[in-house]
């Protein structure tokens, strides 16, 4: 019990005080997978990701590929063991990679490094079926390689076949028009035309999972509710979840084992997945 309220003490003074995110992934448990670090998945140095292999797995599982936020010009997959252990331990395999970043790049190139990293760990796990899961920009990267199936395909991937399903949390879906720098250079159309999930709402694609919080004065809840009412009205499936008091930051730190019972957003999205489709076209 001692153990429990001192774990608890410290993380209040994390997050409180801002403290890195670090000093969470410190404490947090590493005996539900096996880590392998900077698999490279391209030829350009930041096209690197680590893989959590869950150390008893879930059977039949398809492995999860988390992008992670930092709008598109700061984040790194260094900094989410704790999201990785959070389904890990669950049995499901993790992969988060890198992409490149703005001065490096802009729109679509870190939309390109997404999909080679969905194609290479398709290759690697035989053709497994992925779960796209993505954290504000990196919800956005999500978003739009599931959505605009250009991208997958130039990797001579099918999303159809392979994304059986897309969890975007706290996304950008190109409700509001850029008007800050540097998201205007990063994207020259500021959301008004092709650069957004919401131009491809008409497609089929696979089930999505829309979450934010009320809370949220990064990305408002708006983006999620406007993409996810949009898709099922054109026939698609999507699964719109609001969690109130919840914040930009803390929707995706509740995935840590040591916040996930604050509130059902980890369990809502492990029931989501375990209701995805296994075999066949994963496409609505």
């Amino acid at each position: 019990m001692k153990y429990r309220y001192f774990y608890f003490v410290l993380l209040i003074l994390i997050f409180t005080s801002c403290a890195p995110v670090s000093l969470l992934n410190g404490i947090t448990p590493s005996k539900s997978y096996l880590l392998k670090k900077n698999v490279s998945y391209g030829s350009l140095g930041s096209q690197v990701m680590d893989i959590y292999q869950a150390t008893t797995k879930k059977e039949n599982s398809p492995i999860i590929v988390f992008i992670h936020g930092g709008s598109w010009d700061s984040g790194s997959k260094d900094i989410y063991k704790f999201f990785a252990e959070g389904f890990t331990s669950e049995g499901y395999d993790v992969a988060v990679p890198n992409y490149r970043l703005f001065p490096e790049i802009i729109y679509p190139d870190m939309l390109h490094d997404t999909a080679k990293a969905v194609a290479y760990l398709s290759n690697l796990f035989s053709n497994r079926k992925v779960v796209l899961i993505g954290h504000s920009a990196g919800g956005y990267n999500a978003l739009m390689v599931a959505m605009n199936k250009d991208y997958l395909e130039e990797e001579g991937i099918s999303v159809c076949s392979i994304i059986s399903g897309v969890v975007s949390i706290s996304s950008p879906t190109g409700v509001y028009e850029l008007k800050k720098e540097p998201l205007i250079t990063i994207f020259p159309s500021r959301f008004k035309h092709n650069d957004a999930p919401l131009a491809y709402v008409d497609n089929a694609t696979p089930s999505l999972l829309v979450i934010n919080g009320l809370a949220d004065k990064t990305v408002g809840p708006k983006n999620a509710v406007i993409l996810s009412e949009r898709v099922n009205q054109r026939g698609g499936k999507s699964v719109l979840k609001l969690y109130p008091d919840t914040n930009h930051t803390q929707a995706v730190q509740v995935i840590s084992r040591y916040f996930d019972n604050n509130i059902s957003l980890k369990r809502d999205i492990l029931n989501f997945i375990d209701e995805l489709p296994r075999d066949g076209n994963h496409c609505y």
